[in-house]
């Protein structure tokens, strides 16, 4: 180690020990007393603090938490600041003490790696006593720490992941070291709590050939990358002091959270860290959504439902997204028209089992989902709705006027480019790709399962991307949600996601003849827009136009037929792409505040 590093690691481990002594690790310098149920446990020459919960039940079996104090801190100090063992009765927890001033915390570069202490070993004897002593829970051991001990954390997740679930930091980022020879072969939820004005371990990183620095938000992308998370993170506020940044591989959650003018603390103003880091481990299985998202659930299956808007009266706008040509079909589809239309109206994008945020099921189809909605209804104590459906969900559409509810006020419904219920249109439906999938289902499921088409749905919402992004009317820009479309669209290239997609290709021609078989909707008014997106395929596929054409012209009176029926508007859109809520967004509300005046 060269002298001058030596120098300045030095000099940051007096700054940290100073810092810990003054009590600048948390609850600004006071100190909680303990409570009394906890003991010195020596492990030959090194020892941890256990601590029970108030409550402690020798039968039960409990979670396991270890806690990490910072640099010259100790078990008590980190106990005193943290207090796990007060905030749930499910854990015990375990406050190790560092055998150097420092813990060795994977770069490579310190007293602690110098004098060749095994904290890693450590670590784990501790697992192991501590379950020699109390019933554990299997698989339920996490981390947690503090400054210095918040790397050491980070280290523990990149080489125990198969004895711990998950390990929050607080006052840290990630040392560069550190973040090129981690491997964590086993994935690991990872929390990171870090203050933008920490003036001992900068939020914005450093570099120093001995002991560099990443940025906090360069390690929680680091961290992400390493549990091969989905690319796009979830940008949210999660309160007015706090920013999010979330990344997901569908399992395991990597996030930062990053206090506005914080310092280099344990706690915050407005912040529990305790409370925060358990709710974390608590609720690793439930996804982080996004702003104004919730979870509906119905007979046990879980609905995820977006809602704007939520300061008007009048009926409700419910968008029904339905397949684009890669039969994609989620509320990403929605991104700038629900916060446009929820200037005016109260407005629900809402995705199917499967897709987005919702629970994933083997029992997917269109027709299903009109009985979903009834209870999703009732569960969002909607009475009067006005319906939006975009492509194949005018099929969920449809059935959902056949069998709402009674106390349901159906006052009208708009699609957008429906499915055509006429014999050609069916039967280029039923076609290839749905033919294919009918009939390889069984064979392909499990290549899905293996990821073999991940990569290849990337590509295909990277393109998909450019295409939305040049069809945005440059007035309303501003209101286009990039990071709910990013974040939605991405849950596409999970393993179940993609195989929901394979049942509901499959299973489209049954939902097409059920679809046939109804009457068309008459006591409410249906209004239609019709789009020409046909005109790119006929001009892409000249060997097919004949075909193509007789769709198109098949379809404009088919959707002329539906309105008239209904005393609906029929809208005739030229030079328009399908994916009208994105180029022509204004022209579905003027179809809805139509609708909406003529139910008043």
């Amino acid at each position: 180690m060269k002298s001058v590093s030596l120098g300045g690691r030095l000099a940051l481990t007096i700054i940290l020990f100073n810092l810990t002594a003054c009590g600048s690790s948390g609850n600004s310098g006071q100190v909680t007393a303990p409570t009394e149920n906890a003991e010195r446990i020596q492990l030959a020459d090194r020892s941890y603090v256990l601590a029970l919960p108030t409550h402690f039940d020798q039968a039960k079996p409990y979670k396991l938490l270890l806690a990490f104090h910072g640099s010259g801190g100790s078990s008590e100090s980190m106990r005193s600041s943290a207090r796990f063992e007060q905030y749930h009765s499910d854990y015990i927890v375990a406050y190790p003490k560092s055998q150097e001033v420092e813990w060795n915390e994977g770069c490579d570069c310190n007293i602690a790696h110098r004098k060749g202490a095994d904290d890693l070993g450590f670590i784990e004897q501790i697992i192991e006593d501590v379950g020699t002593r109390y019933r554990l829970q299997e698989g339920e051991v996490y981390a947690a720490g503090f400054s210095q001990g918040a790397l050491f954390a980070q280290n523990v997740a990149c080489n125990l992941g198969d004895k711990v679930r998950a390990v929050a930091t607080v006052g840290a980022p990630m040392s560069r070291q550190l973040s090129l020879s981690c491997a964590m072969e086993a994935p690991v939820s990872v929390m990171m709590v870090h203050g933008t004005a920490d003036n001992v371990l900068s939020y914005y990183g450093s570099n120093h050939a001995n002991f560099g620095l990443l940025s906090s938000q360069e390690a929680v992308a680091r961290l992400a990358a390493l549990n091969n998370s989905l690319p796009n993170p979830l940008l949210k506020s999660a309160s007015q002091n706090v920013d999010l940044i979330h990344y997901t591989n569908g399992k395991q959650k990597v996030q930062l959270h990053s206090i506005k003018r914080g310092g280099h603390s344990w706690s915050f103003s407005g912040f529990d860290t305790s409370q925060k880091i358990l709710d974390f481990f608590d609720h690793l299985h439930i996804p982080e959504l996004p702003e104004h998202s919730q979870l509906i659930d119905v007979q046990g299956q879980k609905f995820h439902v977006r809602s704007m808007g939520k300061q008007h009266s009048g009926p409700a706008i419910l968008l029904l997204p339905g397949f684009n040509y890669n039969y994609f079909n989620d509320s990403a589809w929605y991104a700038l028209l629900q916060p446009y239309l929820a200037k005016t109206y109260r407005v629900h994008s809402i995705d199917r089992l499967g897709n987005g945020f919702s629970n994933m099921s083997e029992e997917v189809n269109l027709s299903r989902f009109a009985e979903d909605l009834n209870g999703i209804l009732h569960a969002l104590n909607e009475k009067q709705v006005l319906l939006v459906a975009f492509s194949s969900a005018s099929i969920t559409a449809s059935q959902f006027y056949q069998h709402r509810s009674d106390d349901i006020d159906l006052t009208g419904m708009l699609w957008i480019d429906p499915d055509i219920a006429l014999p050609h249109s069916l039967s280029l439906y039923k076609g290839y790709p749905a033919d294919w999938y009918l009939a390889n289902l069984e064979a392909l499921l499990p290549i899905l399962e293996q990821g073999t088409w991940t990569a290849r749905t990337w590509n295909k919402l990277v393109v998909e991307r450019e295409e939305i992004a040049a069809l945005l009317p440059e007035a309303l820009a501003d209101l286009m949600d990039w990071n709910f479309l990013d974040v939605i669209s991405q849950q596409r290239m999970l393993v179940g996601a993609q195989q929901t997609r394979a049942r509901e290709i499959a299973f489209y021609a049954d939902d097409l003849d059920a679809y046939a078989a109804l009457a068309l909707p008459s006591s409410v008014p249906v209004s239609v827009i019709d789009s020409d997106f046909e005109e790119k395929d006929i001009q892409n596929y000249p060997e097919n136009a004949e075909a193509l054409r007789q769709w198109q012209q098949e379809g404009s009176a088919w959707s002329q037929q539906v309105a008239e029926f209904s005393n609906g508007q029929y809208m005739s859109l030229e030079q328009t792409d399908h994916m009208v809520m994105f180029q022509k967004p204004e022209r579905i509300k003027q179809a809805i505040d139509w609708l909406v005046a003529k139910g008043r």
